[in-house]
């Protein structure tokens, strides 16, 4: 073997011996940051769960809290006996399923009739849509309460469901809209052809196709509903007709933060959400993949 031969394999064994360094140390790094983004995103959820189940004060006085040395129901046993919890979780069920079933069957019918059908003033409608979606809650907070004041609605679970909805239907259009954008229209069409009608072409091809859509929509409603503040909070004042958010924060005194008691009644208000997010999550990524939130 020619010296040049040996110095050009020589090079390419040092090329290859850089590469597969390079390699391992961005390996190296990605490890490094997935486990890092996994800690950040569940270590407040650990810490959740591990203080609901302290004695009073524990928690603070030993932060950062690993494994606690004593555990407790009592957090628990307060909630319980001293709230009004059973009645919060009811409120919200009935705000969250009642906005879910009015918005979701009238962002279906107005998203269908924007793709389908071409009428005036059907690019004005979109864009009012998209300019409701933009405005922030705080800005319609003021006139929602005069408006619901007049018609006797304050502190009442209608009047948190009706402002949830107005809220959550363009959104839920818009989504909704995207989505359907991506059923050809063909589809419809030889339905017809074969004898249906319009509506009957709707329900039996357009629907199903729409489900994965639909699906990833009413979650996206149930966990917003599930989570809303600021109307409850404006909304109403009487604490038999709070939401579960609005529970969480009586927690908070002038002087002190039942701390223990806070975590408990997050850990019972996080698990229905998260059933139901753990059943509709494959429809969460198949749905929007295609839907409103595509580029």
């Amino acid at each position: 073997m020619s010296a040049f031969a040996a110095h050009s394999l020589e090079a390419d064994l040092a090329l290859k011996a850089q590469a597969r360094r390079r390699k391992m140390i961005a390996g190296f790094g990605f490890f490094v940051l997935v486990v890092t983004s996994t800690i950040a995103v569940v270590y407040p959820f650990y810490w959740m769960v591990m203080a609901s189940f302290t004695p009073e004060g524990y928690s603070l006085t030993n932060a950062p809290l690993l494994l606690p040395d004593r555990f407790s129901v009592e957090a628990y046993q307060s909630v319980f006996a001293e709230r009004p919890l059973m009645t919060w979780l009811g409120n919200t069920i009935a705000v969250t399923l009642g906005g879910t079933a009015i918005v979701l069957p009238a962002a279906l019918l107005a998203s269908y009739g924007l793709n389908r059908f071409r009428f005036r003033g059907r690019m004005v409608f979109i864009f009012l849509v998209l300019l409701c979606q933009l405005l922030p809650a705080s800005a319609l907070i003021v006139p929602i309460f005069l408006i619901f004041r007049d018609y006797k609605l304050i502190d009442t679970t209608l009047g948190v469901t009706i402002a949830f909805t107005t809220f959550m239907l363009p959104m839920a259009i818009w989504v909704l809209w995207g989505y359907i954008q991506t059923i050809p229209h063909e589809f419809e069409e030889a339905a017809m052809v074969d004898g249906c009608n319009g509506l009957q072409a709707f329900i039996r091809v357009t629907l199903p196709l729409a489900m994965p859509g639909i699906a990833a929509t009413a979650l996206f409603i149930f966990l917003e509903g599930w989570n809303h503040y600021l109307l409850a909070f404006v909304l109403t004042s009487d604490t038999q007709q709070w939401v579960i958010s609005l529970g969480l924060y009586s927690f908070i005194g002038q002087y002190v933060i039942e701390i223990e008691q806070m975590m408990a009644t997050s850990v019972i208000a996080a698990f229905p959400a998260l059933v139901v997010f753990a059943i509709m999550q494959r429809y969460l990524r198949g749905g929007l993949s295609l839907g409103g939130l595509k580029g």
